[in-house]
Order: C-alpha cells, then structure tokens, then sequence
C-alpha cells in the first residue's frame, strides 16, 4: 500500500474546502497517484490524527458517512 503523509492527507481536506467526507479524501489521493489507497485506511489514518488533535469530525448530513475538518 502506497504510503502517504500526516501532512498529505490534511492538505486533501482543505484542497476542495475545509470539509471533506472520508471517501473524497480517499478518491483524492488515488488521483493523485496513490492506487493502492483503501478507505478504511484513509479513515482510521483521519481517527488517528483526531486523537492527537489535528483534525476533526464536524456534522455531515448523511448518517453512515464522517466528515473532517482541519483542527
């Protein structure tokens, strides 16, 4: 699995605007070159800079998908 930044994934939530769903965030990177990039991975990558801090879950008006937010 390609590998990408803490920075990378947090320039993705704020290169369409500062809200981003998980699956935007992942589609991103794989058009940026970054085939091999999985979901779930992007969203516990995000999970994992939430806990430090960096990013955070704001209100979505769906129910199943999580938005994100630069902290």
């Amino acid at each position: 699995m390609p590998e990408i930044t803490d920075e990378q994934l947090i320039a993705k939530l704020t290169e369409w605007g500062s809200n981003q769903m998980t699956y935007v965030v992942a589609n991103s990177l794989r058009m940026d070159g970054h085939k091999g990039i999985k979901t779930d991975y992007v969203r516990r990558r995000l999970e994992k800079l939430e806990r430090a801090g960096r990013v955070k879950r704001v209100p979505s008006i769906y129910a199943r998908m999580i938005c994100w937010s630069p902290a």
